[in-house]
């Protein structure tokens, strides 16, 4: 009796000759390519069915007898003989005549056109670089090129050997650890702690234990919850803006900024709603539902935004907070360590910040300072 062994994947799909998505409308989109087909431990992904049931059955896949080609990282239970298991989380192909689930991936040149944005459920390795537009998703991200302005989100640690040039547009994610050879004009978000190696320029961050920068920081608003080392350089003198905030959970100051995003588009609509309806008294059937819709919007937002802050301060922990600059501090620097707030008005070289009785105090030979 023959037997056709049924995928739950593409059996055909061929990460040399990817093809882009077609949508419904009859375009296609050129950032989904499926360069990867993951499944979660556990999922069936073949099984053994009568060619009689199935509509058009591939004469490639009917067999004599059910011998699965069952390859690493899968599995078949005692109890139900006919389905093939992934054993682990990660891609599910064929490779050399096998059904295999990899946990790992990697990338041999550069995301872009070629690969399509990437969501893996397991750990990738980026042999080339990250170009501009494209988003990588997965467990432990490794870029061994540059990041451009590009979208990247690792469930857990993300390292990037090439550093990044984020062109304002490059947003960086990590649950736990980033680290990164140096980063200019980027979003990085961390739930752990955040190390570049070089210069840190230009970028926002929100790093949710420690911040250490061996070169300059020059630049950009700096959440951090505990501890910031600066290297070389803290600022960029009084015609940059570098504002260092510390003492709050740096998830939830991300949250905030988030809604202060949304609270000024929906603020600046309502603007242009207003302004329109004032010259044009017609335009009120069109519009006047779209203006209740946002004010609506907007107040819900201030409620919760409210809200929201009353879990962020309740996240403050001043007095385990340090901010050391072995090198020089320039003028213009702003920081704030819970409620205290200071501008820095003049050089420092060698110094360390905390928190002293409501205000922000300085220290000297932070490098000689035990952590």
């Amino acid at each position: 009796m023959p037997y056709l062994l049924k995928h739950h994947f593409d059996p055909d799909l061929d990460q040399s000759v990817r093809k882009p998505r077609l949508l419904e409308d009859g375009s296609v989109d050129h950032y989904d390519l499926h360069f990867v087909q993951n499944v979660e431990a556990g999922s069936v992904i073949a099984e053994w069915v009568d060619p009689g049931d199935e509509e058009s059955p591939d004469p490639r896949f009917i067999h004599e007898e059910k011998i699965f080609p069952a390859g690493r990282g899968t599995g078949i239970k005692r109890s139900d003989g006919d389905r093939l298991f992934a054993a682990v989380n990660g891609s599910v192909s064929y490779h050399e005549g096998k059904i295999v689930v990899e946990e790992e991936i990697t990338v041999p040149g550069d995301v872009d056109f070629h690969t399509g944005n990437i969501n893996f459920i397991g750990n990738m390795t980026v042999g080339g670089s990250v170009r501009s537009g494209f988003m990588v998703q997965g467990r432990n991200i490794s870029v061994q090129g540059q990041v451009e302005g590009a979208h990247i989100e690792a469930l857990r640690d993300l390292r990037c050997r090439g550093g990044v040039k984020g062109s304002k547009e490059a947003f960086l994610e990590a649950g736990r650890e980033m680290k990164l050879s140096f980063c200019e004009f980027a979003t990085l978000k961390s739930g752990g702690d955040i190390l570049v190696k070089g210069a840190l320029m230009h970028t926002d961050v929100y790093c949710g234990r420690r911040l250490a920068v061996g070169g300059r920081l020059t630049g950009g608003d700096i959440y951090c919850h505990e501890y910031i080392y600066v290297g070389e350089q803290l600022g960029g003198g009084l015609d940059t803006n570098t504002c260092l905030t510390m003492g709050y959970d740096s998830t939830l100051l991300y949250a905030d900024a988030e809604y202060n995003r949304r609270i000024k588009k929906i603020y600046e609509n309502i603007k242009t709603y207003e302004k329109v309806l004032a010259k044009d008294k017609d335009a009120q059937a069109d519009l006047g539902p779209k203006l209740d819709a946002a004010q609506r919007e907007y107040a819900l937002l201030k409620l919760l935004k409210a809200k929201l802050w009353e879990g962020i301060r309740g996240t403050e922990q001043v007095e385990r907070c340090k901010i050391l600059v072995p090198g020089v501090v320039k003028p213009g620097v702003e920081i704030s360590i819970g409620s205290a707030f200071l501008r820095i008005d003049d050089f420092l070289e060698d110094v360390y910040f905390y928190y002293d009785n409501g205000e922000v105090g300085i220290g000297t030979s932070a490098s000689k300072k035990k952590r």
